[in-house]
């Protein structure tokens, strides 16, 4: 008697079985590196940005800020008129007046990025103290190369963190992991 080859339905059944089971147990693995993955890119974009702007502000010899907005989760470029026009993607026009220049300074708003979600800035620390929640400043960069400074720590639901620290004497960027921020 010739039998045919071919898998029976129980065979068939437990490869399925198997398949399942494995699927189930890693992919929870891959939603935590992806949490960990957003995490980390938002911190390297916004390290990023803060470098873009002291480059910007010492190549065309004026002062760019980069705006971080703690109740919206966004940050963006902001600098006068003649510097972000160049940049492409403008978001927004502000007029703002200078008090010590009878006419009026004219500053843009570029790039604006949201971070990703569960992602927030836990803490932003400036040169003029710490951000509350629902408020919105900025780190200035000079055309020598300075800043105005400081520290802001992104956070996840989780507790993972990143530091990113704007030295003021420089305007040199770090950005290193904290543990349980």
């Amino acid at each position: 008697m010739s039998r045919k080859a071919g898998f029976t339905l129980l065979e068939l059944t437990v490869v399925l079985f198997i398949l399942a089971l494995t699927a189930a147990l890693i992919a929870p693995a891959f939603g935590r590196s992806f949490g960990q993955v957003q995490l980390k890119a938002a911190a390297k974009d916004v390290a990023t940005v803060c470098r873009f702007a002291r480059t910007q502000a010492i190549s065309h010899q004026g002062i760019v800020e980069v705006v971080l907005d703690r109740r919206a989760n966004a940050y963006w470029l902001r600098g006068p008129e003649w510097i972000i026009s160049r940049l492409g993607g403008i978001e927004q026009v502000e007029t703002a007046e200078h008090p010590e220049q009878p006419w009026e300074v004219r500053w843009r708003q570029a790039r604006v990025r949201s971070l990703p979600g569960g992602v927030t800035f836990k803490s932003v620390i400036l040169d003029t103290g710490p951000l509350r929640e629902d408020e919105r400043a900025a780190i200035a960069f000079f055309p020598q190369g300075s800043s105005t400074g400081g520290e802001v720590w992104l956070s996840d639901e989780k507790g993972r963190g990143y530091r990113i620290v704007v030295d003021p004497s420089m305007g040199f960027v770090r950005v290193s992991a904290a543990e349980n921020v």
